[in-house]
């Protein structure tokens, strides 16, 4: 059976990497764009924050709007403008919060709040309960975007982590 111990490894291993495939990049390098429309550190962590913050609202059985609106949403697009996000200080700040507050959520949850049914009206039709949701966001949802950004580090001739 796997535990919200099992999870919390690799939500965290993914976090960590998260910060550590930016921790050789300037902050005014955070909304370069090597290729036309990559998504850049800016935006990677502005939607993954997006969602950490998800995974605790789920867990705890809050309401919650549909993130896929906002600023780094699934719906936004990552534009090459620095200014229009915030400092990588204040982004990974953000990220670290973030998780710290979905880590705390996962660990102190209880059976029930995995089986809960999911009763949102957009996630509830992709996911019963919040157990798949939960798991999604904090690992293939994480892994897909580390991917993007260790692809978007390349692109911008830096070498592996």
């Amino acid at each position: 059976m796997i535990t919200p111990d099992d999870l919390l490894f690799s939500y965290r291993w993914g976090a960590d990497t998260f910060a550590k495939l930016v921790s050789d990049v300037a902050d005014a390098d955070f909304a370069a764009q090597p290729v036309e429309g990559i998504n850049h550190p800016a935006w990677l962590f502005g939607h993954i924050a997006t969602y950490h913050d998800v995974i605790g609202q789920l867990l705890r059985g809050e309401a919650f709007d549909n993130p896929w609106d906002s600023p780094c949403g699934k719906n936004s697009f990552p534009g090459a403008d620095r200014s229009a996000y915030p400092s990588k200080e204040a982004i990974l700040a953000r990220h670290e919060a973030g998780v710290a507050a979905a880590v705390e959520a996962i660990a102190a949850s209880t059976p029930d709040a995995w089986s809960r049914p999911l009763e949102h009206p957009t996630w509830g039709k992709q996911f019963a309960t919040v157990a798949p949701a939960v798991v999604f966001l904090a690992t293939t949802h994480q892994g897909l975007h580390l991917g993007q950004l260790s692809g978007w580090r390349r692109a911008m001739g830096l070498p592996r982590i």
